[in-house]
């Protein structure tokens, strides 16, 4: 029976500021078996790690000339860097977020004459894992069971496309064929050699059918939010999916049923109470995307269930 899919969402949100090499650090630390992450490119044609179109305010701690009002697309890498995401956007809800440098991405931005929170690459997320598996690992303190756990883990890529407004990736996408950010985000993937360990997702269903013409050996993911469709399984298929990925409140045994007779997983977002976590399971759920995953590390475990 395949392992339960614990995927951390944009790391580990819960613990450290979002979409960060610290934060992808931790959730490799807990032992996730997905770090889940968000992608926009900039204006240089760089595929970057970042949740919001533009330079958030709550999540940034901002220069002189940071301007939250001009989108990712229309920023140079440079620029883009040069203001950490070392912000708390919600401390009630996340009273555990702590912003201290965790080692190896210290290793990591000093050999990269980067700010350990600046706002990371694909190909920086994948640089590091593969300084955790390494010799720079074990210098940072990872144990040998965490490494081999970091050598099977994936990266699942989600490309923020939003039809209505394309300047929030700003380059060519007309939904038929690909725009600036699809071969961008499959070179990163190609030259790091994670093919077989990297899924790419997106509300934008049109780029996932794209990216899978594209590079077929590609897995991929449909999410969908604040709706129940009707067939989830063949709004998967449609888009040449192998996930389905819905907001957790739109979900209900009999799709996750109908899901599995039809061959598709699914793993739905963002779920951080055990009371969800203990239903959703029970339905058979193949992963869960969570900002807490060392709190449902722990559960899984206490339920015997491997992840």
């Amino acid at each position: 029976m395949p392992s339960f899919d614990l995927q951390g969402h944009r790391g580990a949100r819960g613990l450290k500021p979002e979409n960060t090499l610290p934060s992808f650090e931790v959730a490799l630390d807990i032992g996730v078996s997905t770090i889940e992450t968000d992608v926009h490119l900039t204006q240089d044609c760089v595929p970057v790690l970042i949740h919001d179109s533009c330079l958030n305010q709550r999540v940034f701690q901002l220069t002189p000339t940071g301007n939250p009002t001009i989108p990712i697309s229309k920023l140079t890498l440079d620029q883009l860097r040069r203001n950490p995401a070392i912000e708390n956007p919600d401390p009630a809800r996340f009273c555990r977020q702590d912003p201290s440098v965790t080692p190896l991405a210290q290793i990591y931005a000093d050999q990269a004459g980067m700010h350990p929170y600046a706002v990371p690459t694909v190909s920086d997320l994948f640089a590091l894992l593969e300084m955790y598996v390494g010799d720079k690992g074990l210098l940072a303190g990872k144990s040998d069971a965490q490494r081999a756990r970091a050598r099977r883990v994936c990266i699942d890529l989600e490309l923020k496309r939003v039809p209505f407004f394309p300047v929030v990736i700003g380059d060519d996408f007309d939904g038929k064929s690909w725009g600036q950010l699809e071969p961008c985000v499959l070179d990163s993937i190609r030259t790091a050699n994670l093919l077989d360990r990297t899924r790419v997702r997106s509300f934008d269903h049109r780029c996932v059918k794209i990216l899978r013409r594209l590079e077929p050996r590609l897995a991929a993911s449909v999410l969908i939010a604040e709706t129940a469709p009707v067939s989830p399984s063949e709004l998967a298929r449609l888009a040449d999916a192998q996930t389905y990925c819905p907001d957790y409140r739109f979900l209900d045994e009999t799709q996750v049923k109908q899901c599995h007779a039809d061959g598709i997983r699914v793993v739905p977002w963002t779920v951080n109470e055990l009371e969800h976590w203990q239903r959703l399971i029970d339905w058979g759920v193949d992963g869960i995307t969570t900002d807490y995953p060392d709190e449902l590390a722990k559960y899984l475990v206490e339920r015997n269930i491997e992840f």
